[in-house]
């Protein structure tokens, strides 16, 4: 059975707006080289064990605790949802994950969504402590549009907190985010459109699958969680000029989070990069819902010399 440490991080004391602490997680001997793996702002520390096997097992042998010792956190937050974090702020708590882990540098870190922000932010002010990057689905900065369509979750959330219906508007702020992770051609193979009866508020048959995600994305996300982590995703800056060491960078066509005219922009931008644009029919969720693709790029190019 592969070794396990889970760990309290202290935060550092620049950032007690974000809390005490948080947790990391590594899985494997700890003489095998180190990836981090980094997923969205509802992903958590358990990346290749824990409830239900680990939520990105399926990248296959670079997640797998038999040749890496795999490191997972749990994002900070300012859970009273007042205060976001910038992605260089998040990235100084990976430092200390990777501190209290007693990891020096990462062989890499693979990163999507809103952990590629962070991962990216990493390699552009702490580059000692990482090789390689693989970015995945993850801009310089955030498209106006994805902006403008957060921001209207964040008000759903902020206004269902004042009438003391946070859970509800969390749920309806999951749904809005979830027809922009997916795509059209997805959700037109998936279900039928229209309502059947007269009243306004009948529920659709995809309306249904939303709600039921809506109620799910309770079990791992607060309201104040979401408005502090969401808008951290608006908060994120970085110059891709100024990095260094090699980026795998990859995106999907279908994308509308993260289109992919700005992951062919960052990968342009960066000194050393190679680039992937992968068809997809799940858009900005790819690299959940094919992750062998994703294991099986980002492990060819951890072969690399």
């Amino acid at each position: 059975m592969s070794a396990v440490e889970d760990v309290v991080v202290s935060l550092p004391s620049s950032l007690s707006h974000l809390g005490k602490s948080t947790r990391a997680r590594a899985v494997g001997d700890p003489a095998l080289p180190a990836i981090v793996a980094l997923g969205g702002i509802s992903a958590n520390r358990f990346v290749a064990d824990g409830p239900g096997g680990g939520w990105w097992t399926g990248l296959g042998r670079v997640a797998d605790p038999a040749h890496y010792r795999v490191v997972g956190l749990d994002f900070a937050a300012d859970e009273s949802g007042r205060a976001a974090p910038t992605s260089e702020e998040q990235a100084r708590v990976l430092c200390a994950a990777l501190d209290a882990l007693g990891i020096e540098r990462a062989e890499a870190v693979i990163a999507a969504s809103y952990g590629g922000m962070v991962a990216l932010a990493l390699a552009r002010h702490f580059p000692e402590r990482l090789r390689r990057l693989v970015a995945i689905s993850a801009p310089a900065t955030p498209h106006p549009a994805s902006t403008a369509a957060r921001e209207l979750q964040r008000r759903v959330v902020a206004l269902a907190l004042e009438s003391s219906r946070g859970a509800e508007g969390l749920a309806i702020a999951r749904g809005l985010a979830m027809l922009t992770y997916r795509t059209r051609e997805e959700f037109g193979l998936r279900f039928e459109g229209g309502i059947g009866e007269a009243d306004p508020l009948a529920v659709s048959e995809p309306g249904r699958y939303l709600r039921a995600r809506g109620e799910a994305y309770q079990n791992v996300m607060s309201p104040g969680r979401f408005l502090s982590l969401s808008a951290a995703i608006d908060r994120h800056r970085v110059d891709p000029s100024r990095i260094t060491i090699p980026v795998l960078v990859i995106g999907a066509t279908s994308d509308i989070i993260v289109p992919a005219a700005q992951t062919e922009a960052l990968a342009a931008a960066l000194p050393d990069a190679r680039l992937h644009i992968l068809d997809c029919l799940y858009g900005h969720d790819m690299f959940l819902k094919e992750a062998d693709k994703i294991g099986a790029l980002a492990a060819a190019f951890l072969e690399e010399p």
